[in-house]
Formats: structure tokens, sequence, C-alpha cells
């Protein structure tokens, strides 16, 4: 199965994960995370970060967290390899999967996930657990490679995907073509068009905003939940 290749994949490189990860997204990928940010802006109460790996993203998401934060990964070489370089109390780092969040519903004020919807199963079930989870009000936060509309562009980005990330990764990790960067193309053909995504979004939340960047081959995108929503929660 994919998904189980993907991990066997991302547990292979966790000590070279983020240096090689700025190199094949030609030192886009954090400053995609900044801009993703800026644009949901600071939150007090509850965060969740999915997919949040070795911990790259945890440091930054923290300046817009006043509150406890909770770091979901289902690799377990993961979740070690964040807690032993994290010193923040206020942190909890937990196993489960996107689809099936061990997450009481309404609690999250902010969700993110960044670089990690495109290895999940069962995107618009990861989008509803992201909502059931989420307070009225709450934010969800997208950062990730995207697939553009155009088809001539989408190809282009296919083939970097393809043969560029792996040849990249090998130049920058010490291995040769044959690498665990080669797995993403494999993901990569999972994922839906910006469009179809922001479909997606606007399909399970109140509101979703997506933003093209590098020709659309990185989108954020931002999703509000109702506030309203909470109200009824609380009736029900």
């Amino acid at each position: 199965m994919i998904w189980r290749e993907v991990e066997d994949a991302l547990e292979a490189i966790i000590e070279k994960y983020e240096r090689v990860n700025h190199v094949i997204s030609l030192l886009q990928d954090d400053r995609a995370r900044w801009k993703g940010l800026e644009r949901v802006g600071s939150h007090r109460g509850v965060g969740l970060e999915l997919g949040s790996g070795p911990g790259n993203f945890t440091s930054m998401l923290r300046t817009r967290i006043d509150g406890f934060l909770i770091c979901l990964d289902y690799s377990i070489e993961m979740l070690s390899k964040a807690k032993a370089g994290m010193k923040d109390r206020n942190i909890g780092l937990v196993r489960g999967i996107f689809e099936a969040l061990p997450i009481r519903q309404s609690i999250i004020t902010l969700s993110t996930v960044s670089y990690a919807l495109r290895d999940s199963a069962d995107k618009v079930r990861v989008l509803r657990e992201v909502s059931r989870a989420l307070r009225g009000g709450g934010r969800f936060l997208v950062i990730d490679i995207g697939k553009p509309n155009n088809p001539l562009v989408r190809g282009f980005f296919s083939l970097y995907m393809r043969y560029g990330v792996p040849i990249l990764g090998g130049l920058a990790s010490g291995h040769g073509y044959k690498n665990p960067w080669s797995i993403l193309y494999k993901t990569y053909e999972q994922l839906p068009t910006n469009q179809g995504l922001l479909d997606m979004l606007k399909t399970v939340f109140n509101s979703a905003r997506l933003e093209e960047h590098a020709f659309g081959g990185l989108i954020i995108a931002v999703a509000d939940k109702a506030a309203e929503e909470s109200r009824a929660e609380v009736l029900h």
C-alpha cells in the first residue's frame, strides 16, 4: 500500500529530512510556512499540527499559538525525534492518523498541516475530521505542494516530481537516484488539482481561500469554520 511506503520512506530520511526538503523545494518550503502563518494570524487556545514529523514547523507555529499545542504524527520514529529536541512543556505529542483524529469535538482553535496533507489516503475525510475538532470560528491552514490547474504547467511539475526531486534528493543526501524521495511522486499523483482542493475545502468549511505560489507548485490555503456552529454543537 502506498501510504505504508510513504511512512517507511519518511522514517528512512529523518536525519536529513529538513535539509533535503529545503533543497527539493528550491528554498521555498519555510518561506511558504511563514507566509501561511501570516495569513492566519495569532490565536489563543488549543492548536493542532497534523503531520508534525520531527518538529520542523512546530517552532514556527508556536509563535502563533498562545496555549497548548498538540503535534500529531503516525510515525513513532518521527515523534521520538521531535521529543528529543523539544523543551517546550506546553506541547503534547500524539500518535494518530488524519482520517480518525484522537481529538475531542470542538476544542481546537487553529489546526495546520504543512507538506503532509498529500500523504493522507482520504482527503475529504481528513477535512471533515479537522472540522469536527475545530471550535466554531476556528481556522485550518494548509501548506503543501500544489498541483497547478493549467495542464501544461501541471505536466512540468509532474516531471519535476518524478525525475527532478529524486535527483536533487540523491545529491543532497548522498543517496543514489533510487532514494526515499522517489516515493513523493506517487503521493503527488494522488493530489487533486489546486482548484479541486479548494472545492473540497469549501464543501466542508464555511469559507476557504487558496493562494498559488511558484506558478501553482506551492499552495497556501486557509479555511474557516462558521462561528455559529459552536452554538449548534452546544445545543445538541
